[in-house]
């Protein structure tokens, strides 16, 4: 059957310190729109998170930058929230969007590397207790979207149903990016982007049962993994040897509104310069929105905070700044929306 979820797609790549070279023209020659850096994972920055994200940046006309957070569950959530952020912000790049990744099961690293090197049985690595995994996965989403504008989260359906299915009772409150490798090559394959896009776009869409993955927030759609050796991705710092890149299509509507191609630093929703008078009602659509003492983002205190659907009354306007009557502080007015 022909796909159906994501359907006005654009070309999304994803790296991480494998890929210790990236040639951004080459991504974009072959019509890549958005690049998606892993930041790093648990208390631990990417080694090549700066140096990949500040090349991709400097293409910033053409290619937007995104980035994702492995999930370790062996670091409280709250505390891998708070570091990515800070981690994004002191980097200074032009990071769209941030997205939780969930795969991780085992318990126990130095096991888990042991039976990749065939030095133990898979059935010696300890696995996470369903309802633990699923409790620190949800402190995550939780904390990921409360310290970065726009987040979601990756994951894939074997993911979820194997290791904690009890997720699906919270997961259909978040947009996702899918992985649902349903045809691409068998093994890693040297190819052109034209080969790429005549043979192996997917033609399908990605199989969420049991996941309690709403369909309407699917929003990207991983659909290689490790298997393509296309232009744009090395493992050599002379970008001489292709790594087999991760390609996944999005939703055109769903990056291009996340804001104008090269703004720095993480996305501030467009001010409306037709503004209504004080007093006026408003809604707030968005997952968790702080409230501030003051009007700015620096010497400003976190004093409380709106969450979804939350209906407030501006009572004070400057510039993109509202003051709220109950709860009583400053929230960014653009993050409103008028009733």
């Amino acid at each position: 059957m022909p796909a159906t979820i994501i359907t006005d797609r654009v070309l999304v790549t994803d790296h991480s310190h494998w890929e210790v070279f990236l040639k951004p023209q080459e991504l974009i020659d072959g019509g890549v729109t958005d690049v998606i850096l892993k930041a790093g994972s648990g208390l631990t920055i990417d080694s090549s998170f700066q140096k990949n994200g500040t090349n991709v940046a400097n293409f910033s006309k053409y290619l937007r930058l995104h980035a994702y957070w492995w999930d370790d569950p062996l670091v409280s959530g709250n505390v891998q929230a708070d570091f990515a952020a800070q981690a994004l912000k002191k980097s200074g790049l032009p990071v769209l969007s941030l997205w939780g990744d969930m795969e991780q099961w085992w318990a126990d690293w130095n096991k888990w590397m042991a039976a990749r090197m065939g030095k133990l049985p898979w059935s010696g690595v300890p696995v996470f207790k369903p309802w633990a995994l699923d409790s620190h996965c949800k402190s995550f989403a939780e904390a990921l979207t409360k310290v970065w504008p726009v987040t979601g989260l990756y994951t894939g359906r074997g993911y979820i149903t194997t290791y904690a299915p009890s997720m699906k009772s919270w997961l259909g409150s978040y947009k996702i990016w899918f992985a649902s490798y349903g045809r691409q090559p068998s093994v890693a394959t040297k190819m052109t982007w034209q080969e790429l896009k005549s043979n192996w776009l997917p033609e399908y869409d990605p199989i969420f049962k049991d996941t309690g993955i709403v369909k309407e927030n699917i929003v990207g759609h991983q659909f290689t993994g490790d298997r393509c050796l296309l232009p744009g991705g090395y493992q050599d710092i002379l970008g001489l040897t292709r790594k087999a890149m991760d390609v996944s299509v999005f939703q055109r509507s769903f990056m291009e509104q996340l804001g104008e191609v090269g703004s720095v630093g993480p996305i501030e929703p467009p001010v409306d310069n037709n503004l209504p008078p004080a007093g006026t009602p408003y809604i707030f659509l968005g997952s968790h929105l702080w409230v501030r003492s003051l009007p700015n983002e620096t010497t400003a205190r976190l004093i409380d905070s709106l969450t979804k659907d939350q209906r407030v009354v501006v009572v004070e306007i400057q510039g993109d700044w509202a003051r709220l009557d109950k709860p009583a502080g400053w929230v960014r007015l653009s993050w409103l929306t008028k009733l």
